[in-house]
C-alpha cells in the first residue's frame, strides 16, 4: 500500500459514513430551516478528488457557520453539508443528484464526472450543479445545461497551453486517455490545440478507466515512434500510464492533464517515473494578492488538524504537503450558492436563482473576484492557468513558459508548514 493507505482510508469511511446521510425527507427550508448544500464526489472511486471536494467545502460551512449563518430574506440560516457518492458513475451520479434535490439541496458541488446525465434534473428544480474536476469542454452549455457550472480547469483551456509548451520539446507525441467524458473530451481538445502549436500526434488511444494495465497501448505508442505521451484522464489512470511509459521508455517525456497534481499519481507511479513529468494547473495567488493563499491553507490546516500531508516522501525521507489550490475551487462554489440565495432571498432553489447565480461575485480563496461568465458559466479564467513540473516528489512553475515563470515555488516539504 503507498504510504497514503492509512490516512486515505480513514477519510474514506469519514465520507461514506456522511454519504450515507442521503435520502429521507425533505429538511430544508422551513422556517428557520439550514441552507442544505451537497457534495456529490467519487467517495469510494477517487478519494483525492473527493477528499479535496470535502475539505473546501467544509471550511466554507464552517465560516460562514462560525459567522451567524447566511442572511436570507431578514434571518439568519445556519449552513448544512451533505455528501453522496457518485462512484464516478453517470447513473449513480443522477441518482445523487436527486437524492440531494429531494433532500432540499439549494446547490451542489460536484466532480461533475456524471453532470450530464443529471443536468436535466437540477436544471428542472432550479437546482445549481458547480463543477470542480471534470474539465469537458462539451460539458459547459448555458443553453441545454443552463444548471451547470464550471469553478475548475476547462480542457480546451489546458489543452492550449499544454500543446503550446510540448511543441518546445516534442513534435511527435502520443495521446492515451481513458473513457471518461473528460478523458475523452481532453484528447479532443489536444487533437485540436495541436496543429496550431505545430506538433502531429502520432495516435491516440482510449482506454477504460478501470483497465489494470496499459502496457500494450504504451508499446503501441512506441511502434508509432512517439517522443512523448500525453496522458489524460482520472489521476488512477493517469498513474498506471506513467508507470508503464517508464517500465517501457525511462527517457520518454511525460504530460498530463490537471489530474497529473494529484499526490495519489506520485503515490501509485512513486519518484523515478513521475520525475520530469508536466502537467497544467491553474495559479495558487491572483496577480494582486500573494497573502490571502497561505491564510486559507492555515485556515484549512487549523480545521483539518493540519497541513495536507500527500503520503509520499522524497529522496530524502522528508514527507511532501500537497498544496491547497484543488480545494480552492469547492470552498468558493460554497461561498458562491450562499452569496446568491441571500440574494435570492430563499433556501428553496427555483429557476431564478440559477440566473441570480449569473449575477453574483465573492472573494476568492486565492484573492481573486468569483463569479462565473454567463457566456459560457466557466468562473476560471483561461489566463491563469500555468504548467507545473515534478522533480524529487514535488512540484513547481517551469521557467520556460511566460505565465509560469513570474509565479512563484511554493514550499512542500510538510515539516516547514507552520
Amino acid at each position: 500500500m503507498p504510504p497514503s493507505a492509512p490516512r486515505v482510508a480513514a477519510a474514506l469511511a469519514a465520507l461514506t459514513a456522511l454519504s450515507a446521510c442521503g435520502g429521507g425527507a425533505p429538511q430544508s427550508g422551513g422556517s428557520g430551516g439550514p441552507l442544505l448544500i451537497a457534495v456529490v464526489a467519487p467517495v469510494t472511486a477517487d478519494p483525492y478528488v473527493a477528499q479535496v471536494l470535502r475539505r473546501g467545502t467544509e471550511l466554507a460551512v464552517h465560516e460562514l457557520n462560525a459567522g451567524g449563518g447566511v442572511s436570507v430574506g431578514g434571518s439568519k440560516r445556519q449552513v448544512q453539508l451533505r455528501i453522496y457518492d457518485d462512484a464516478l458513475d453517470p447513473q449513480r451520479t443522477r441518482a445523487a443528484v436527486q437524492n440531494a434535490i429531494h433532500d432540499g439541496a439549494i446547490g451542489l458541488v460536484t466532480d461533475g464526472y456524471g453532470s450530464a446525465a443529471s443536468a436535466q434534473d437540477s436544471a428542472g428544480a432550479g437546482v445549481p450543479e458547480i463543477v470542480v474536476s471534470n474539465g469537458s469542454a462539451a460539458l459547459m452549455d448555458a443553453k441545454a445545461r443552463p444548471s451547470l457550472f464550471r469553478l475548475g480547469i476547462a480542457n480546451d483551456a489546458a489543452a492550449s497551453i499544454l500543446s503550446g509548451y510540448i511543441a518546445k520539446s516534442a513534435k511527435a507525441p502520443a495521446i492515451l486517455h481513458d473513457d471518461t467524458d473528460n478523458g475523452r473530451d481532453g484528447a479532443k481538445q489536444l487533437e485540436s490545440a495541436f496543429p496550431t502549436a505545430g506538433v502531429h500526434p502520432t495516435t491516440t488511444l482510449e482506454v477504460s478507466k478501470d483497465a489494470i494495465a496499459v502496457d500494450a497501448q504504451v508499446r503501441a505508442v512506441l511502434d508509432a515512434r512517439s517522443d512523448a505521451v500525453v496522458a489524460w484522464g482520472t489521476d488512477a489512470f493517469v498513474a498506471r500510464v506513467v508507470n508503464a511509459a517508464h517500465a517501457a521508455a525511462p527517457s520518454l517525456a511525460l504530460f498530463t492533464g490537471p489530474s497529473g497534481e494529484s499526490p495519489a499519481v506520485r503515490a501509485a507511479a512513486g519518484a523515478d517515473a513521475t520525475e520530469g513529468m508536466a502537467f497544467v494547473a491553474s495559479r495558487m495567488s491572483s496577480e494582486n494578492d500573494s497573502a490571502s493563499f497561505g491564510q486559507f491553507e492555515h485556515r484549512l490546516a487549523t480545521l483539518g488538524g493540519g497541513a495536507i500531508d500527500a503520503g509520499i516522501k522524497d529522496r530524502e525521507g522528508r514527507e511532501i504537503r500537497q498544496p491547497a489550490d484543488a480545494e480552492i475551487f469547492s470552498y468558493d462554489a460554497v461561498n458562491l450558492l450562499a452569496a446568491a440565495a441571500t440574494k435570492l432571498g430563499s433556501v428553496q432553489p427555483s429557476p431564478k436563482l440559477l440566473d441570480v447565480l449569473l449575477q453574483t461575485r465573492t472573494h476568492s480563496a486565492n484573492g481573486d473576484a468569483r463569479g462565473f461568465n454567463p457566456d459560457n458559466h466557466e468562473g476560471v479564467a483561461d489566463d491563469d492557468l500555468y504548467i507545473a513540473r515534478i522533480h524529487d516528489m514535488v512540484f513547481a512553475p517551469v521557467k520556460d513558459e511566460p505565465l509560469s515563470a513570474t509565479l512563484p515555488t511554493e514550499d512542500q516539504i510538510l515539516a516547514d508548514f507552520h
